[in-house]
C-alpha cells in the first residue's frame, strides 16, 4: 500500500536526486510539546537556530547537553504540530525541506487534482429505493459535500437481479443546498426496485503521513505519482527564488548571474510531464462510466 510518506520521499527523490540529509535518530519516547528530545548519534554538530524535522514535527533547536545526547528545542516550528515521538524515529537536521512543508505542498497538489483546470475526479455512488410518488432523492450529507457533478444515473429493472437502465441527463435535476441537496427526476421509474447515483466527488486532503492516497483521499491507484510531481515543481521553483532573494547575495552579481535558470526550466519541463498524466488519467477515468446523452 502507498501511503502519503511514501508520496513525499518519492518527490524528494526527483527534486534531490542522490543528495541526503544529516540525519540522527530518537532515542527516547518523548511526549506531544517536549521541550527537549534525545538522541541516538552524537549531538555536537547540532548548534542554536539550526531546524530539526522528525515526521510532521519542526523543531528550532535552543541549546543541546552533548553529554546527555539532549537537544533543548521549540517545538512547533513553522506552525508545525506537536506529536509524540518514537524511538527509533530519523531526525533530520537543517533539512533542505520538512515532511510538514511537503505534507502541506503535496494536500494542495491532491486538492488541485480535482479542480476545474484538472478536471478529474474520484467515482462515488450511493442507492435509494425508487420514490414513485414523488420522485426526489436526497443527497445524503456525506456525499453532498464532495459532490461535483453526475456521471450516471440508472434504475434496476423491477424483478430483475442485475438488469438496469440508464437515465439520460436531461431527466433530472439536481440541487445543491447548504441544507438539504436532492435530485429530481423528470420522469416515472416504476416502484418496487432500486435507483443508483454515480457521481464526481472531489479528492479530499491526508490528515497523517500514513494516510492511504487511494482508501483516504480519493485517488485510483494509478494518480498516486501526478501530485509528487507538483511538488517537485514548486521546490524547484523555491530553490531558485531562494537564490535570487537579495539578502541572500554575499556581494554584487551580475544581472545574468541572477536570474531564473536551470531549476525553473526543469520545473517547466515537470509541469508539461505533470499535464499529460493528468490528460491520461482524466482519459481513463471518462472510459470506467460511459457520458449518457440524452436523445
Amino acid at each position: 500500500m502507498t501511503t502519503i510518506k511514501d508520496m513525499l520521499a518519492d518527490a524528494k527523490r526527483q527534486t534531490y536526486g542522490s543528495l541526503s540529509d544529516q540525519i540522527n535518530l530518537i532515542s527516547a519516547v518523548s511526549a506531544p510539546g517536549a521541550d527537549e528530545i534525545s538522541l541516538e548519534l552524537d549531538v555536537t554538530g547540532i548548534t542554536a537556530g539550526m531546524v530539526l524535522s522528525a515526521g510532521l514535527n519542526v523543531w528550532y533547536v535552543k541549546g543541546i547537553s552533548s553529554s546527555e545526547n539532549l537537544v533543548y528545542v521549540i517545538p512547533g516550528y513553522d506552525n508545525s504540530p506537536q506529536d509524540a515521538t518514537a524511538i527509533g524515529d530519523f531526525v533530520y537536521i537543517k533539512p533542505r525541506v520538512t515532511d510538514w512543508y511537503l505534507f502541506n505542498v503535496m494536500n494542495q497538489e491532491i486538492v488541485k487534482l480535482s479542480s476545474p483546470s484538472n478536471g478529474l475526479y474520484k467515482i462515488s455512488a450511493f442507492v435509494s429505493e425508487v420514490n414513485a410518488t414523488w420522485q426526489t432523492y436526497e443527497i445524503p450529507d456525506a456525499d453532498a459535500a464532495a459532490f461535483t457533478g453526475m456521471l450516471r444515473i440508472r434504475y434496476r429493472v423491477p424483478g430483475s437481479a442485475e438488469t438496469w437502465i440508464d437515465i439520460p441527463e436531461k431527466a433530472y435535476r439536481i440541487q445543491i443546498n447548504e441544507g438539504t441537496s436532492y435530485i429530481r427526476m423528470l420522469r416515472n421509474i416504476p416502484s418496487g426496485s432500486e435507483i443508483e447515483f454515480t457521481y464526481k466527488g472531489s479528492f479530499t486532503q491526508a490528515t497523517s503521513l500514513l494516510d492511504d492516497p487511494v482508501a483516504d483521499c480519493g485517488l485510483t491507484a494509478t494518480m498516486v505519482d501526478i501530485p509528487p510531481l507538483g511538488c517537485v515543481a514548486t521546490l524547484l521553483r523555491t530553490t531558485d527564488s531562494r537564490r535570487n532573494q537579495v539578502q541572500q547575495q554575499g556581494d554584487a552579481r551580475r544581472a545574468g548571474e541572477v536570474g531564473n535558470n536551470s531549476n525553473a526550466a526543469i520545473a517547466n519541463q515537470i509541469d508539461r510531464q505533470y499535464r499529460d498524466r493528468v490528460q491520461e488519467e482524466y482519459a481513463r477515468l471518462t472510459t470506467r462510466v460511459p457520458i449518457i446523452r440524452s436523445l
